[in-house]
């Protein structure tokens, strides 16, 4: 008899079955987390033979066997704060921690809660939204998180609404060999507005496989913060989907600085006229850290705008992936698209990839992209030292002032010096490494 090799979903297939054994929830729910992981099977785990993977190794990721993770608790000092009125939804591997969290009073009609909870209390306000914008169909990742998701936050604002106090998000991980899936579902109605801040944080090896999704009304203003500051042995696998409506505005802030092994893909539909995006992404990695970044942004309509900035600084053999791609479809004239990436190494080992796209089926456009990759201006350190400053503080100014212009964008004072303070103490590690 010949011994048949188990299919690589035959673990994932078990863990599903015990997982749905042990829920009880809405059967639309049920269905979709059925449909989800068919999907999975159906996809497989990436390989760098496919072309959105190439660049992507996962093998040290898939040597690992992840299990579920276990309930685990977290010291609250241990957490990022911004030090001003939040309203503060704390989750430890996966799971609403009350006790971490803070909710202050909201506009009337207005919910930020657990979306566990949020399903239980208001089912018809959420399900009709979870795992319902285009986007990622082939991304396994966002398949398993639909499949395996325990719970997340949900925030939803009605009409007019307007949120003064930014809306805090934090999701820490901890433990060794774990999966997480975390959830994250915006709602914002016609005219809503809000500021939102997601931070992902953790502890030891584990894999966190996050899945948000926004989904804005007409006139409708979110600026979104996501910070990727994970544990130096963490897998960051994430996927976003973005839908606008008819003038709406995001600004989308994404930094990637922990992890050994990053990666978000993001596709936002501006579904609307006159819907504007902007999006400043920015990543710090050395040692031997991988990030990558693969954005679509798809015009459907007239009168878009839309902004990319990213920006990475590696040093040691870290290595970076921009994958970019504006498409406009063939009514949505008057677009202006702008695409940039910038990518400074700090030394010669470290590499980067880029890799920016434009479809353009309309004829009555403005769009453009661009990459540039290089080593810090001799010039400009040849000036700074001329006048007393030494070496190594010479590149720390220099490698500052080209993370900085993306720093100047975040609009939340707050986490916007935080983040200046953390850049400039891992300079000073460098300079201090280097004496």
């Amino acid at each position: 008899m010949t011994n048949v090799a188990p299919l690589f979903s035959d673990p994932y297939r078990q863990r599903f079955a015990e997982f749905m054994a042990n829920r009880r929830e809405p059967d639309a729910l049920a269905r979709v987390r059925r449909t989800a992981f068919e999907r999975f099977e159906a996809l497989g785990l990436p390989t760098r033979q496919q072309e959105a993977w190439r660049l992507t190794d996962l093998s040290a990721l898939q040597a690992i066997a992840f299990q579920p993770a276990a309930h685990a608790a977290v010291d609250a000092a241990a957490l990022p704060t911004l030090d001003i009125p939040t309203h503060r939804l704390v989750f430890v591997n996966g799971r609403f921690a009350p006790g971490l969290s803070r909710l202050r009073e909201l506009p009337h009609q207005a919910l930020v809660a657990s979306l566990g909870q949020a399903l239980l209390t208001h089912p018809e306000i959420v399900e009709p939204h979870l795992d319902r914008l285009p986007g990622l169909t082939n991304h396994p990742f966002a398949a398993l998180n639909s499949a395996f998701w325990e719970d997340g936050a949900f925030v939803r604002l009605p009409h007019e609404t307007v949120v003064d106090a930014p809306i805090h998000v934090v999701f820490h991980a901890t433990g060794d060999d774990n999966a997480v899936h975390p959830r994250l579902l915006l709602l914002l109605e016609d005219g809503a507005q809000a500021m939102v801040v997601v931070e992902y944080r953790g502890t030891g090896r584990y894999l966190n496989a996050p899945m948000t999704e926004m989904q804005l009304g007409q006139g409708a203003v979110l600026n979104y913060h996501q910070i990727q500051e994970e544990s130096p042995q963490a897998f960051h696998l994430g996927g976003i989907r973005v839908r606008q409506d008819r003038d709406s505005q995001t600004n989308l802030h994404l930094l990637s600085i922990g992890g050994q092994l990053a990666r978000t893909d993001l596709d936002a539909v501006l579904d609307g006229e006159g819907v504007s995006c902007a999006l400043n992404g920015l990543t710090l990695a050395r040692n031997k850290q991988f990030s990558d970044y693969h954005v679509r942004i798809e015009h459907a309509q007239a009168h878009g705008t839309s902004e990319q900035l990213f920006k990475s600084i590696l040093d040691d053999q870290a290595q970076t992936v921009f994958d970019g791609m504006i498409h406009v479809r063939q009514h949505a004239q008057k677009t202006d698209a702008r695409q940039l990436n910038r990518n400074l190494l700090l030394s010669k080992q470290a590499h980067a990839n880029a890799n920016p796209r434009l479809e353009i089926l309309a004829d009555d456009v403005k769009c453009g992209h661009g990459s540039s990759t290089g080593f810090l201006n001799s010039d400009a350190e040849f000036y700074l030292r001329a006048r007393g400053i030494p070496a190594a503080q010479a590149r720390a100014l220099l490698v500052y002032a080209f993370a900085n212009d993306s720093l100047n964008r975040i609009r939340l004072t707050p986490l916007r010096e935080r983040l200046s303070r953390l850049l400039t103490d891992r300079l000073a590690l460098d300079i201090t490494e280097e004496s």
